[in-house]
Order: C-alpha cells, then sequence, then structure tokens
C-alpha cells in the first residue's frame, strides 16, 4: 500500500499538530494525571482530523513529536516548568 501523501508533508503536518496540542488545554497541568497518549487522543478528537486516529503509524510519529518538543516547550515558555503551578 502507497502513502497518499508524500513523507515530506506528512512529516510538516505531524510537526504542526504535535505543536498545536502542545499549546492546548490537554498539555496543561489540568490533565497531568492523564497519561500522555490518552491526552493526545482526547486533543485529536476535539481539535483535528482524525486520521491521526485510525493510522497507527501517523498517530506513533505524531507522539514521538510531541515527546521530542515538550523540553524545547518549556524552554520556550510554551509549557510551565514541571513542578510549577502555573497553568498555561
Amino acid at each position: 500500500m502507497t502513502p497518499t501523501e508524500p513523507a515530506e508533508r506528512i512529516a510538516e503536518n505531524v510537526d504542526a499538530v504535535a505543536c498545536r496540542f502542545l499549546r492546548s488545554e490537554f498539555a496543561s497541568q489540568i490533565y497531568s494525571d492523564w497519561p500522555i497518549d490518552r491526552r493526545i487522543e482526547a486533543y485529536l478528537r476535539h481539535h483535528e482530523d482524525s486520521a491521526f486516529l485510525t493510522d497507527g503509524s501517523s498517530y506513533n510519529l505524531l507522539l514521538e513529536h510531541v515527546m521530542a518538543n515538550i523540553g524545547p516547550a518549556v524552554r520556550d515558555g510554551v509549557l510551565p516548568t514541571p513542578g510549577s503551578s502555573d497553568l498555561p
């Protein structure tokens, strides 16, 4: 089976969705007791196209991008530092 979108476009889309997730309420302290995969799934169901929910490879790629960008998001002030009570 061949992908319907070029790999470059999929990677750009994954980056954009990961960034939007990290700026969403699902990345805030409110949902901090939820596992990260549950938070991403809830975000996708509420705010994005559900294509990531039906394609395991794309979902795993999104999860990897979210995890890789948590540190930069904290450094850039998008997410609060661990242990702080600040809400984004």
